[in-house]
């Protein structure tokens, strides 16, 4: 299809993954294509949909609507690469197919970007709806959390503003840095965007431009040995950034260490991780915890680990 809108070229080539959303997909495309900002082209991959996810997008018939298939899913970092790889705009945005953009969050944003060109990546403030209410996500407190100095998990700054939908980037610049690292399934933006921050600055639009719907939509909660095999990933990659923050190193390396402490197989290279946490950073009450409790047998770990964890849901809950 033609990514054109009035005979223009695109501004913003949107990427959108989508892996069995056909009950939600509708209204995020229309969310995109009815921004005030009409020079765009929308990049939806369906990444080995099995729902009815191709009638849905056959039922547009905006030409700036661009559709890719995976006829087997890859992931979504691996989706939004494929998406990268074929825009044609300067400027590439990220919308996810359960959430819902303010039909001027296009414009907003570049009109930022425009303000300061010494600048090639663009954030927002935004809304997510959750079971437990509607939350904003947005102000000064947010936007100085976004210090990568300090790290990422428990113990480290919220990173709210950096999920991908709330992102315009230079196409050029994301291509450079050679896209999301696809073989990091929860903290693939967290990861790019820590690259991204080390090439230029940001601007902040801090005004409600998008929905999250947390509700209805919602990614698959991460399992905890997935972010450990995320963060062994992220400190072979950028290990030497927290060289001279022994604390977060170490709150880095005990993530790693207590999550595989506690499965056959991987036991002793979590051990092994929970040393290094303690040598570079000894005063860390919960690293001696967690190493004791990985000499104990493996069955008596994962039970108490979930009779901790239903304790704390029922704690949550109540």
């Amino acid at each position: 299809m033609k990514a054109e809108s009035n005979g223009r070229p695109p501004t913003v080539s949107v990427v959108m993954p989508t892996h069995n959303r056909a009950r939600l997909l509708r209204r995020s495309v229309a969310s995109v294509l009815a921004q005030t900002h009409a020079e765009l082209e929308l990049i939806v991959v369906d990444d080995g949909s099995r729902d009815d996810t191709q009638e849905v997008l056959a039922s547009f018939t905006d030409p700036r609507l661009v559709v890719l298939r995976n006829e087997v899913g890859g992931g979504a970092a691996a989706a939004r690469n494929k998406g990268l790889a074929v825009a044609r705009a300067p400027w590439v945005a990220f919308q996810d197919d359960d959430d819902t953009w303010l039909v001027r969050k296009l414009e907003r944003q570049l009109a930022a970007l425009q303000a300061r060109p010494d600048v090639h990546w663009c954030l927002g403030s935004f809304l997510s709806l959750s079971p437990q209410g509607v939350r904003f996500y947005g102000g000064a407190y947010y936007r100085e959390q976004i210090d990568y100095r300090l790290g990422i998990g428990a113990g480290g700054p919220d990173w709210y503003l950096i999920t991908t939908p709330n992102w315009v980037v230079r196409t050029e610049l994301l291509r450079r840095l050679g896209g999301f690292d696809e073989r990091i399934r929860s903290w693939d933006d967290w990861e790019l965007s820590l690259r991204i921050r080390q090439e230029t600055d940001f601007v902040h639009v801090d005004e409600v431009l998008w929905v999250q719907d947390r509700v209805l939509g919602g990614g698959l909660t991460r399992a905890e040995r997935a972010r450990a095999d995320d963060m062994r990933i992220i400190l072979a990659k950028h290990g030497h950034l927290w060289s001279a923050q022994p604390k977060v190193l170490a709150r880095h390396q005990y993530l790693v260490g207590r999550a595989e402490s506690l499965y056959d197989g991987r036991a002793g290279a979590g051990r092994d991780m929970l040393l290094q946490a303690l040598h570079t950073w000894p005063w860390r009450w919960q690293t001696w915890l967690a190493l004791a409790a990985s000499l104990l047998p493996s069955t008596w770990i994962q039970k108490f680990t979930r009779s901790w964890r239903d304790l704390r849901a029922r704690v949550g809950a109540a």
